[in-house]
């Protein structure tokens, strides 16, 4: 019995013992032998802050963004109106290139376009849920799509007869096809429609 306390006995003053001698190794090392440890203060290193340059501001503000506005040309002189554009967007087809036929595009708009239109392009077809209740006439035809140069009032026109348009309103009842993306027409005919439609505006 007295072994087992003595054993228990030695380990813990061994455990003291090596508990303060590593407590003194770490002293001795931070203070040396002194007893004030001015050591144990970190030293301070005081460097000089850098001047601090402003960067240049940057702008932010976007571009102005101005609409275009394609002026129509009436008797050589440039109407204040944006020109009308159908509600489907899209370029002019190779129809504007083409030389139209008066006799074959007078044909072809009887048999398409008439029942909306109107004999000979008069319009007052009537369209219910559109802004004025009625389809477009032609002839006249809006006087932003005319211009004193063929080719310019060719493709005013062509761009609704190739891609279509739907009037204003909450929901009409008529509305133009997309002839010449559907190959419901081809260029030719279409020329030929463009070719009918403008000798009404002369």
């Amino acid at each position: 019995m007295n072994d087992v306390r003595r054993v228990i006995y030695g380990t813990i003053i061994g455990f003291f013992l090596v508990l303060v001698s590593w407590l003194s190794i770490v002293y001795i090392s931070a203070c040396g032998f002194s007893t004030s440890c001015n050591q144990a203060s970190p030293l301070v290193i005081r460097t000089p802050i850098p001047t601090l340059i402003p960067a240049k501001p940057i702008s932010f503000l976007q571009p102005t963004i101005v609409p275009s506005v394609t002026p129509a040309v009436v008797d050589g002189t440039e109407a204040a109106d944006e020109v009308a554009r159908p509600s489907i967007p899209g370029g002019p087809g190779s129809a504007i290139n083409l030389t139209g036929n008066l006799d074959s595009g007078k044909e072809i708009y009887v048999a398409n376009c008439e029942r909306c239109h109107g004999a000979d392009g008069a319009g007052g077809i009537p369209n219910p849920g559109t802004e004025d209740g009625t389809v477009p006439p032609l002839n006249p035809i809006d006087d932003t799509l005319v211009s004193a140069d063929y080719q310019t009032f060719a493709t005013n026109i062509d761009l609704f007869i190739e891609h279509g348009s739907t009037a204003a309103g909450s929901i009409p009842n008529l509305y133009m096809p997309a002839w010449g993306d559907r190959g419901a027409l081809t260029p030719q005919e279409i020329a030929d429609v463009i070719a009918y439609i403008i000798s009404l505006n002369k």
